[in-house]
């Protein structure tokens, strides 16, 4: 356990590249379980508007800027809000230009570990499903259960148009935001402080044939309560291929 404390609830990660549908799912998971939810990735977007915002360019002007940054998770109508420096930003960290920053200040040592230390504290009891890049390998390498979503490119992509508001649907080709996409996926995979990997003990899963984050949640529930069934079943699977 983190900081070698029992915890009385368990801590769910959920990484995985981007638009794989980890919020979703994520959100999906922790109302099954009646847990709470963490957005890793929602925290470095806010740093991310917070930077778009102030007009920031150079890194040693962001990590100044970063002492006297503030975040809480509240809930808003029944939804878990983000608020930075006591503005609610779930509705201003969404866009395309904002993600595509987050991907870069993630990159710098100094935001990253005032963040790290923003999430342990606040998910350190337990009782939290943890959703972003590096959950389950930097943030909770010792979480109960994790897992790594990840989907088809061609399933991205449609996710990506999905999201877009209706006037900005016709501003990009599948070509361009395919592009977007694999240069967002490969700054993360390829950044020195906490890549974005797949940790050892995360469970694999494609989504991309998933019709909904609740079914994404239910395969998660089956293998976090089912786990002594599921090893019976594949090991008589095994056993009648061998016959």
């Amino acid at each position: 356990m983190e900081g070698g404390k029992k915890r009385e609830k368990m801590i769910i990660t959920i990484d995985g590249s981007s638009w794989t549908g980890k919020s979703t799912s994520a959100k999906a998971l922790a109302k099954l379980m009646g847990y709470q939810y963490l957005n890793t990735g929602a925290m470095f977007r806010a740093i991310g508007y917070f930077v778009k915002k102030k007009g920031l360019a150079e890194e040693k002007d962001i990590i100044k800027a970063m002492k006297a940054v503030t975040m809480e998770f509240r809930s808003v109508q029944g939804e878990s809000h983000l608020f930075l420096n006591g503005e609610d930003v779930a509705a201003s960290i969404t866009s395309n230009e904002v993600v595509s920053l987050a991907s870069k200040v993630a990159s710098i040592p100094a935001v990253r570990e005032k963040l790290l230390e923003l999430q342990r504290s606040i998910a350190s009891q337990g009782g939290f499903v943890v959703e972003g890049r590096d959950t389950g390998t930097t943030v909770f390498p010792n979480a109960d259960w994790k897992f790594f979503l990840d989907a088809s490119m061609d399933v991205k992509v449609k996710r990506f148009f999905k999201m877009l508001p209706p006037g900005e649907k016709t501003k990009h080709t599948p070509e361009e935001v395919r592009k977007i996409i694999e240069d967002i996926d490969e700054r993360d995979r390829t950044r020195i402080i906490s890549p974005l990997t797949r940790a050892k003990d995360a469970i694999p899963y494609d989504n991309s044939e998933s019709p909904t984050a609740e079914q994404d949640a239910i395969v998660m529930w089956y293998y976090i309560t089912k786990k002594h069934e599921m090893i019976s079943n594949i090991s008589n699977i095994n056993n009648l291929n061998k016959k």
